[in-house]
Formats: C-alpha cells, structure tokens, sequence
C-alpha cells in the first residue's frame, strides 16, 4: 500500500468520524438538555449550539487520533520519543529495555523511595512524593508505549 493512499485512507476516516459526530440527530439529542430555560434568546441557542458542535468536533478529533495510534504501521511521532527517553532516564534504563524491565525497575524504586520510608522528615516525604508520581508517570507510560508497540 503506497503513502498516498494510506493518508488519503486516513483523511477519509477522519471526515467520516466527523459527519458522524455532526449529524443533525445527534446534535438535537445534546442540545436537548434540561435547565435550557435560560437559553430563550436566539443568540443564547446559538452560541449553545456553536458550544455543542465544537465539542462533538473536538472529541471525533481525539477519538480519530487515538484510532490511529492503535493501527498497525503507526510510528511514534519525535515528542512521543523524547518523552519515551525521559521516562528511560527517570526510571534509570537504558533505551529500548522491555516491559518486564520497565516494572522491574518500578518495583525496586517504589522500595527504595517510597514516601513511607520519610514519614518522620515533611521534607524528605515532600520529595519522595514528587519522585514517587514522576516515577509512576514514566512506569504508565512506558509501559502503555510498549504495549501499544507490541513490544513484550
């Protein structure tokens, strides 16, 4: 299958998610709301309206692009791999380590710097904390990066 192709398979996909979230039907339904009462001038029913169709565009946008994340032959874009790098640094390993490294190293640095461990110092407890959730943000998302690679 050739580049062109496949991007204007893509470009197709993601107008016909759009003329799904738009539908006349659809937007009825989620302009239907109770409490609405306050919405009897024309110019409140229109910005309602401009609200509604901008959020349905918005979550087609989001829904179309993680679609695509999950097909095959999606490459990772270079924020995806910076960001893949640092989380290899925050949980010390090298570039590339597998899904069962990646929670090897997890586990051993929830041990060693758990907040628990600094309960009796606020201060210690302050920075095991802000480490511990830097730590499971690298951990979720690599791990969510290699399984979605099909990487084990």
């Amino acid at each position: 299958m050739s580049v062109t192709k496949r991007l204007f398979d893509v470009a197709r996909a993601n107008l016909t998610d759009f003329r799904r979230a738009l539908w006349k039907d659809e937007l009825r339904e989620l302009l239907e709301d109770e409490g609405d009462d306050d919405l009897r001038s024309v110019g409140g029913r229109v910005g309602k309206r401009a609200r509604v169709v901008r959020d349905a565009a918005e979550e087609a946008w989001e829904k179309a692009y993680q679609e695509a994340k999950r097909r095959p032959g999606y490459t990772a874009t270079l924020a995806e791999e910076v960001e893949c790098r640092r989380w290899y640094r925050i949980l010390e390993l090298e570039p590339g380590a597998s899904v069962a490294e990646v929670k090897a190293a997890y586990r051993s640095m929830l041990r060693k710097y758990h907040p628990d461990r600094h309960a009796r110092d606020p201060e210690k407890f302050a920075a095991a904390t802000e480490l511990m959730r830097r730590i499971t943000e690298a951990h979720d998302g690599l791990v969510a990066y290699l399984e979605r690679r099909g990487a084990t």
